[in-house]
């Protein structure tokens, strides 16, 4: 794999309102950022507004609201139509897959998930989007988990994939690369607790079929994979803390090597490349804590 080192970040813009549980995607050649919740004392709150960020400017502008606020939803884009696929805000999931196109937002229904999901995760490869597990009821009901996979071409109707091995999962890390999709770690039920998963799972669809490529050297759910030329790039994520570290993952061998470090230890921050740099917003830094600042890094 070609040389990868993420260690100079700097500060760009911040965002108006610090969140987590955003969906997110690059629009237009600008990072879109839709939804999300924070916190206020002990109380959650789930919010609507869409920010949209410009490199070149560093700087961000608001977009037309989602029609209710939205969260723990994941987001793909296709062309120029940003997809959200279920969420919810407090209660349970939903089933509805979300569009923003042409700056107004619409719902899908032809579209709409087999079932609800929320905290599930979502890729686009060769024109497909695959969606996988996650859970069916509240953000807090880990008992719902799933290992299901569906599949769809953009505007059309899901259908039934392989569903992955080994403990169902949600918030898992995950990228398309090589031909194949990639999930990292994840979290899982057990006991009545969440319990942080460390297998590397590869699935290739032309065969439906999923395998355990490797193990991480740390279990960790969170993380946020971004492919970076030939390798997923997992950055940071929570095990017992929150993390740091950059790891790459090789998809012809699963070699895990650590290729960077964050200037904070973040979870559920989310990572997209944008021109020459990989842009870092939104997320965790602490318990009930949302990290306010943008930071970027050049990828040169």
């Amino acid at each position: 794999m070609t040389p990868l080192k993420l260690v100079n970040w700097k500060p760009r813009a911040p965002l108006a309102l610090p969140r987590a549980g955003c969906a997110t995607g690059v629009v237009g050649g600008k990072l879109v950022v839709a939804g999300g919740t924070y916190w206020v004392g002990d109380k959650k709150f789930w919010d609507k507004r869409v920010d949209a960020y410009d490199a070149t400017a560093d700087h961000w502008q608001p977009l037309a609201p989602l029609p209710q606020p939205w969260g723990d939803a994941p987001a793909v884009v296709v062309g120029e139509n940003f997809y959200i696929f279920g969420g919810g805000a407090d209660g349970v999931a939903q089933s509805s897959v979300q569009c923003y196109q042409r700056g107004a937002w619409s719902v899908v229904s032809r579209m709409a998930l087999p079932a609800p999901r929320r905290s599930s995760a979502a890729v686009v490869l060769e024109g497909t989007i695959y969606l996988m597990g996650g859970l069916t009821g509240t953000g807090s009901d880990f008992a719902s988990v799933t290992s299901t996979v569906w599949a769809a071409k953009p505007g059309e109707a899901w259908q039934d994939r392989a569903p992955m091995p080994g403990p169902a999962r949600f918030t898992a890390s995950v990228g398309a690369v090589g031909g194949k999709v990639l999930v990292v770690g994840g979290c899982t039920p057990e006991a009545g607790k969440v319990c942080n998963l460390d297998d590397i799972l590869a699935y290739d669809p032309r065969r439906d079929q999923w395998s355990t490529l490797a193990r991480l050297p740390f279990a960790l759910r969170g993380a946020c994979g971004v492919v970076v030329g030939d390798r997923l790039v997992v950055f940071g994520g929570y095990t017992d803390r929150f993390l740091t570290q950059i790891i790459s993952v090789d998809p012809r061998s699963g070699e895990t090597q650590v290729v960077g470090e964050l200037p904070v230890g973040l979870a559920d921050t989310r990572f997209l490349l944008l021109g020459p740099e990989v842009i870092g917003v939104t997320g965790e830094n602490g318990i009930k804590m949302r990290y306010p600042d943008t930071i970027a890094a050049s990828l040169a």
